[in-house]
């Protein structure tokens, strides 16, 4: 049996995670236009409504003494080969330019080392190995891949393959990565040591790349992200990054244009006010003590993520804060207002919850005792409930799923749930044939079947906008 879920933070006493993609075959971004479709990301005009405020009835966390929190492991997966399925328009599955897609899972080619970590951006894709080496392969127009590989002046931007040399920044001696995340156009990783480095650029989707830790520059080569203290984990959205500190502190960096940093007001969200787009690079701490919370010393044991927006897991409470755009209630909020702080959702209260997954529009939620529900837009079939009519606030329980789970991920418009069999539910979109079942928009949760899914147990899911990644092992070497 497998249970490959990303464990909690273990706490000690004592003092001290641009464009989206279209559904149609993906295109290199362009610095003059950035296509964003209203319905995938708020149009956000700058009316003058009240941010979202907590209803009285919502109690308000408290916390004591500050714990300190250790390096923990941020995935017990023992590694394996890669799979992947979707579209490949920008090499994103690793795959010769021949292949345009595949509508099974497929090996990815080329992979000289066992790999132990994946994820994905909207258009590339990132493994870390056994032996402390990244590798990335994919769209490369913005410098997410960390090497230039074939990325020579008039060359195209699909790179297949290719090292990232972190011999500058890291010294593998005393150093090792714990941790890869990826968005739209930006790559980082976590050491051992609560160092973050990273390479690429944040975006926005009216005025493009703003650069990652200098204005308007992208990194091409991995560069250190200076924090104030050691960090434990870091979570990604399309265009921003959460950190989460040794003492239970978050930080956040990027873009914020629908209040995913978690510290902005809607009047200074999209520049940084008058702080310039530096307000914005410059990791900076959450603001968590707005909208009927007053606890000056709130401390954190998790972070979660979505394309454009956060879940924040409070030590020792039930309760769970989330913030950014929630235009599909993806938050859990019955307003589809932006929300531009951490705020506590209602919706959320009277479960021990272990993990959040989001998409564009949608989340998936687990339990500590493997239940899965979802929340948020139901269009496409992303919420895994046949008979929807109308979008959902408040979590709803799958009930398709006969077995444990332990993992799950989520697409743009797609979810994935993996069981501790090692065996992968998907359903939504069929669009880009990531979900593993052809063309068609799936509504109930269906174990993805094919040549080499049904020999592997599946350790860990990755998803981009077009493309999933899936580490897998042998069946009977992953349990």
């Amino acid at each position: 049996m497998l249970d490959f879920w990303t464990p909690r933070p273990v706490y000690s006493s004592g003092s001290a995670s641009g464009p989206i993609a279209s559904k149609q075959n993906p295109k290199k971004r362009s610095y003059d236009h950035i296509g964003v479709n209203n319905n995938d990301v708020n149009s956000d005009n700058r009316s003058s409504k009240k941010r979202l405020i907590l209803k009285d009835s919502v109690k308000r966390p408290v916390t004591t003494a500050t714990p300190a929190l250790s390096i923990f492991p941020l995935s017990s997966a023992t590694g394996g080969d890669v799979l992947a399925v979707g579209e490949n328009g920008m090499g994103q599955m690793g795959m010769s330019s021949n292949i345009t897609e595949r509508q099974n899972a497929q090996p990815v080619p080329k992979i000289p080392e066992k790999i132990v970590q994946i994820t994905a951006g909207p258009l590339h894709s990132v493994l870390l190995t056994d032996q402390n080496h990244v590798y990335s392969f994919g769209c490369n127009d913005e410098k997410a891949l960390g090497h230039t590989q074939n990325d020579d002046e008039g060359s195209d931007d699909e790179v297949k393959f290719g090292q990232v040399d972190l011999s500058k920044v890291i010294n593998d001696k005393i150093e090792h990565i714990i941790q890869v995340i990826a968005g739209d156009s930006h790559t980082m990783v976590l050491t051992n040591l609560g160092r973050v480095y990273g390479w690429g650029t944040f975006r926005s989707s009216t005025n493009g790349p703003f650069g990652l830790i200098k204005k308007n520059q992208i990194e091409s080569d991995p560069i250190k992200i200076h924090l104030p203290e050691k960090i434990i984990k870091i979570a990604s959205g399309h265009d921003f990054v959460l950190f989460l500190s040794e003492t239970g502190q978050v930080y956040s960096c990027g873009n914020g244009e629908t209040g995913q940093l978690g510290r902005l007001n809607r009047y200074t969200c999209e520049y940084g006010g008058r702080g310039g787009t530096e307000r914005l690079i410059q990791p900076s701490l959450i603001q968590y003590n707005r909208n009927g919370i007053h606890e000056k010393n709130l401390i954190f044991e998790d972070i979660f993520t979505g394309a454009h927006g956060f879940f924040l897991k409070v030590y020792k409470e039930n309760y769970i804060l989330a913030g950014g755009l929630n235009n599909f209630h993806q938050l859990g909020f019955e307003s589809t207002e932006p929300v531009y702080f951490p705020t506590i959702v209602p919706s959320l209260e009277g479960y021990h919850w272990r993990k959040f997954a989001s998409g564009l529009h949608h989340t998936l939620a687990l339990t500590n005792d493997g239940r899965v529900y979802s929340f948020g837009r139901h269009y496409e079939g992303q919420l895994g409930h046949e008979n929807l009519t109308q979008h959902l606030v408040v979590p709803k329980l799958i009930e398709d799923i006969p077995e444990e789970v332990c993992d799950i991920s989520c697409g743009n418009h797609v979810s994935f749930i993996l069981a501790k069999s090692g065996k992968v539910y998907s359903f939504g979109d069929g669009t880009s044939l990531q979900h593993g079942h052809g063309h068609q928009d799936i509504k109930i949760p269906k174990i993805i079947s094919s040549k080499y899914m049904d020999i592997k147990q599946i350790q860990m899911i990755a998803v981009g906008s077009q493309h999933t990644l899936f580490l897998a092992a042998a069946a009977d070497t992953a349990t």
